[in-house]
């Protein structure tokens, strides 16, 4: 069981209330590894999310709808209110090009059988896919001090060679609680987060953490670190979008709406600096989130993580609103773009 960080959870239950949402977890005796995300289950998922708001309680797994155990991510903040988020890459092998916070699997026993392990899974999930650097002319790597070896070992990977700029994080107070418990009902820990939990275009259940930067805005600059090891044993990055948003840009957009001008980065990495850069997006075809064609270069598109964020820090809709819009959009067999974005 010690090598086991992944597996199927057969029973859980959230409940809802002023204070929060409060998810609990069964963690079997002996778990059934997975090694891939489980599928959609949206009839089920309806059903779960509508008894969960109109009675506050519901099941959210069973032996026949399971959950996988639980993943951890994080939403960088700066000083002035802004978010720092990332478009997903046509390779994704889900939500493609979808705006989403930083978030991933767990991959060690203490990651999930322990609160601070998720806690830390979440920290090095961010690391991993995003670093930030200052806008100075010879720029510093800005080093949370809460994650200085995830985030040292990620800008390794990617080949930069920076002086450190070390920062601390102030976490956000969250309103979520996850209580694990093993299958006779002993709690094996509770760890306060933001949660969801979603059924459409895969079936999880997840913890996140918002983390608010000393930083301005207009002092930093995003690095999407998010790769792979190819076949000659290199990480490549794929150098995703990344995205500083005012709140004011995205304050009463629904998904499907235009970002008429926002701020968006990529980089690459010369002689260990990096030089980041705005894309270009002149020339059409556009595409959207599900690879729709589109008729603007910025379509709207939190995928799930994102949402709940924004949703926790006021500048979007009930996450759970918006996931029971999706799954009830999908189980119709519509599509999520209004007609106004389409490519005619």
């Amino acid at each position: 069981m010690a090598g086991i960080n992944l597996f199927k959870l057969n029973k859980a239950d959230a409940s809802l209330d002023d204070r929060g949402l409060t998810v609990r977890l069964w963690y079997p005796r002996n778990p059934e590894a997975i090694y891939s995300r489980i599928p959609e289950n949206l009839e089920y998922g309806i059903a779960a999310l509508e008894r969960l708001k109109k009675e506050g309680h519901s099941e959210i797994a069973d032996h026949d709808h399971p959950l996988r155990s639980p993943s951890a991510g994080s939403l960088y903040v700066t000083r002035d209110g802004k978010i720092i988020c990332h478009r997903r890459d046509e390779g994704a092998p889900s939500h493609k090009l979808y705006h989403s916070a930083y978030a991933g699997f767990t991959g060690a026993h203490d990651e999930v059988y322990t609160a601070e392990g998720l806690k830390k899974a979440g920290m090095r999930e961010t690391a991993e896919e995003c670093l930030l650097v200052t806008k100075d002319k010879v720029p510093w790597l800005i080093v949370p001090k809460d994650s200085k070896e995830y985030t040292a070992e990620s800008a390794k990977r990617i080949g930069l060679d920076m002086k450190p700029h070390f920062v601390d994080i102030e976490l956000l107070d969250p309103t979520d609680r996850i209580e694990v418990f093993d299958e006779d009902g002993s709690k094996l820990f509770t760890y306060d987060c933001f949660s969801f939990f979603k059924w459409e275009s895969e079936t999880s259940v997840e913890s996140v953490q918002i983390r608010r930067l000393p930083l301005m805005a207009e002092e930093i600059l995003p690095i999407d670190t998010e790769g792979m090891v190819n076949k000659q044993g290199n990480y490549e990055r794929f150098n995703r979008e990344s995205y500083i948003i005012s709140p004011e840009e995205i304050r009463g957009k629904r998904f499907g709406d235009v970002l008429e001008n926002p701020q968006v980065f990529q980089a690459e990495i010369v002689k260990g600096m990096p030089n980041i850069y705005k894309p270009n997006y002149t020339h059409p075809p556009y595409y959207g989130p599900d690879m729709v064609p589109v008729n603007h270069p910025h379509v709207w598109a939190p995928e799930d993580q994102l949402t709940r964020h924004l949703d926790a820090l006021g500048l979007g809709q009930s996450w759970i609103d918006v996931e029971l819009w999706k799954e009830r959009t999908k189980l119709e067999g519509k599509g999520l773009l209004p007609e106004s974005v389409l490519e005619k």
